[in-house]
């Protein structure tokens, strides 16, 4: 290798390690003290560099909470269609989406309990947060194909959302005083119910119509 390109190398090896501590101090300054309060001088002395090699790397917001999610998710339990493979009942599915779903919100759980409240305020957290809605929504459906195909009840997709949700669990786990291992166990119990109960529970019946003449006033 020619010095030049060896000298290349190591600039490229060291801009990448910098990048890296950014992203990490970023990380561990959001699951603190959530993304709103976290301002670009935290992150520079949290990473050991200057506040223009923090713009450098990341000249805004966008890229900078793309690059966290992404750091993130590789050390997360895996959430993906991989979980049903080998399964073929929708009960069974729906357990497993769940322990995953659960064990998922375990390990967001310090960055998620800021994210759910300011979204609101930070549109490109809204973005990457409904991406993970849609994703799982996605698999609720595909959890639900071996009994109903391609079209789920409606109503039934969105019921299994709500129970699988993070407020949801953060609410069980924080706000009820339910240990983890009960809220997904009262979880599972609720959602193979949801299943066996769908086709099974009679429709309202509608009221009775008013068949009296209307009486017009004078």
């Amino acid at each position: 290798m020619s010095p030049r390109r060896y000298r290349s190398s190591r600039r490229q090896a060291a801009a990448e390690a910098t990048r890296q501590r950014i992203v990490e101090a970023t990380v561990a300054l959001h699951a603190d003290q959530g993304v709103l309060a976290t301002t670009y001088a935290q992150i520079a002395r949290r990473a050991d560099v200057a506040v223009p090699t923090v713009y450098k790397h990341f000249p805004d917001q966008g890229p900078l909470l793309r690059a966290c999610t992404g750091h993130v998710f590789a050390q997360a339990p895996a959430l993906g269609p991989e979980l049903f493979e080998g399964i073929v009942t929708a009960g069974e599915r729906l357990v497993v989406l769940a322990r995953a779903a659960f064990a998922l919100h375990r390990f967001l759980s310090p960055w998620m309990r800021w994210g759910i409240h300011e979204q609101a305020a930070i549109p490109e957290l809204a973005k990457i947060l409904g991406e993970g809605s849609a994703r799982l929504r996605a698999l609720i459906r595909l959890a639900l194909e071996p009994r109903f195909g391609a079209h789920p009840p409606a109503g039934l997709p969105g019921l299994i959302e709500i129970l699988l949700d993070f407020t949801a669990w953060q609410r069980l786990t924080r706000d009820h005083g339910i240990s983890q291992q009960a809220a997904e166990e009262q979880c599972q119990v609720a959602l193979l119910a949801l299943l066996h109960a769908e086709g099974t529970t009679a429709k309202p019946k509608p009221g009775p119509r008013n068949t009296r003449p209307e009486t017009r006033q004078a």
